[in-house]
């Protein structure tokens, strides 16, 4: 089966950018359309450790840097721009909304930081949530651990 409509959710970090990088490989093979999702989800924006303001700052602000992002990064795909698309919402639980928006794809590609334990037990998982309830496919990427000696 050929994956046509790939969904990329992405937060800004470094684990998403190379996850939609997986997902652009596939969507590049396959011929396919690929969506760049970004979901604001106020209760959790705080804890995202890249270039997002804190919560205290205008959800607005937060919008205009997630659209910046989403287009340099979409600059970079292999996806001709005819087949690629931005999404930007604001939302109280994004797990949520991309399991809502889940049935107009055929896979969802998305990454994870791998949390365990305590971090795990209070931010829970996008992730998680939406494997467990997305209405399609989901291809969950982390991104390999790049440490030196």
């Amino acid at each position: 089966m050929k994956t046509q409509r790939i969904l990329a959710p992405v937060d800004g970090s470094e684990v998403s950018h190379f996850a939609l990088r997986e997902a652009d490989a596939l969507a590049t093979a396959n011929g396919g359309d690929l969506t760049l999702m970004f979901v604001h989800s106020p209760a959790t924006a705080h804890l995202m450790d890249d270039d997002f303001p804190e919560p205290a700052e205008m959800t607005k602000s937060l919008l205009d840097t997630a659209r910046n992002i989403l287009n340099k990064w979409a600059e970079s795909l292999a996806v001709p721009a005819a087949n690629r698309h931005i999404i930007i919402d604001c939302c109280g639980s994004a797990a949520q909304y991309i399991i809502d928006q889940s049935g107009n794809f055929d896979l969802i590609v998305m990454g994870t930081r791998g949390y365990t334990g305590i971090k795990h037990v209070h931010l829970g998982s996008v992730a998680e949530q939406v494997v467990r309830g997305a209405h399609c496919n989901v291809l969950v990427v982390k991104q390999p651990d790049v440490t030196t000696a």
